[in-house]
């Protein structure tokens, strides 16, 4: 059954700093993060860098996925973009919760005056991208810093 926010019941979405999340969100979000060893996503939980913000879909005190909006200069400066991804648990993808992650890491960019961009270097990410709004899509994953 779904709630009035299209989630399903019980299910929030909180922001979270990324520097300010505690050593068990963290652990949850290794968990949820796939990619190789130098994936953009692992990268940020390891380097903990202070302009990036989290979105935490939770039910109870379970985070079932997670997004992030990451950028690297104040928004005054340009450019001024921001990489965002999104992870979800597999028991938990189809029930709305990847849509809500990304609406809420690209109206948090927005909120900033930043652009936010995704990436989509396969066939299945770019089909989900192209249907969220107001994210420029790059084919190539991210590269760290």
């Amino acid at each position: 059954m779904s709630g009035s926010s299209g989630l399903p019941d019980n299910v929030v979405i909180d922001s979270v700093a990324l520097r300010s999340l505690r050593a068990p969100e963290r652990l949850r979000l290794f968990k949820l993060t796939s990619g190789d060893p130098d994936s953009h996503m692992l990268s940020l939980l390891r380097g903990r860098p202070e302009l990036a913000r989290c979105f935490l879909a939770r039910r109870d005190a379970e985070i079932l996925g997670w997004s992030v909006a990451r950028w690297y200069k104040p928004p005054a400066e340009r450019p001024r973009n921001a990489h965002i991804s999104v992870f979800i648990d597999p028991q938990w993808r189809r029930h709305g919760l990847g849509r809500a992650l990304i609406v809420a890491a690209t109206d948090f960019a927005i909120g900033l005056g930043i652009v936010p961009w995704v990436s989509a270097a396969g066939d299945e990410q770019l089909a989900f991208y192209q249907a969220c709004p107001w994210v420029r899509i790059a084919r190539a994953p991210f590269q760290t810093r």
